[in-house]
């Protein structure tokens, strides 16, 4: 899929489909069959699309971290009663959240993926800050994501402008 500037979305590779079927979660399927990640910021405003290897990757190693790091913090502590919110806070990460694009200094958009008010919508994931559902990279969906990203490409964004640098595409917002 070719994107502003020339550039393309990295194309989905062979057996697509058995690896998407394979992926944490349905949200974002259709999404992930069209393309395989995107090789520069795409997103506004610093986000790269994941290939689907690093979503189930990086899904995969955050979960088992949070297993070992919760496995050793119960052996020393009683169950707590947490309020909404506050676990994930605590532990930094929950497996209902599927990373979908990151920004090179370790944050990432993640899906949620628990019924409720946020259910479906693309947070910001900061690893000193937390998730957060508002703000600059949050989204109500993936396709709302995808559509902002698409409108601001063509210039119909109020906020968002790219700009073609030599090393790729940035935004000014």
């Amino acid at each position: 899929m070719v994107v502003g500037g020339g550039w393309r979305l990295q194309p989905v590779g062979g057996g697509a489909g058995s690896r998407v079927a394979g992926a944490p979660s349905r949200t974002g399927q259709e999404s992930l069959l069209r393309h395989d990640g995107a090789p520069l910021s795409l997103v506004p405003s610093c986000w790269t699309l994941l290939p689907l290897d690093a979503v189930v990757g990086d899904w995969r190693d955050s979960t088992e971290n949070l297993a070992a790091r919760q496995a050793a913090r119960i052996e020393d502590e009683d169950d707590e009663d947490w309020s909404e919110g506050e676990e994930d806070a605590f532990w930094g990460w929950n497996p209902a959240w599927l990373p979908i694009a990151a920004n090179g200094s370790g944050g990432h958009l993640v899906v949620e993926l628990r019924e409720g008010v946020h259910h479906g919508a693309v947070g910001v994931l900061d690893p000193e800050s937390g998730l957060r559902f508002d703000g600059p990279g949050a989204w109500p969906s993936i396709a709302a994501m995808l559509e902002g990203t698409a409108n601001a490409l063509h210039g119909d964004d109020p906020v968002w402008k790219p700009v073609i640098e030599p090393w790729g595409l940035d935004w000014t917002g």
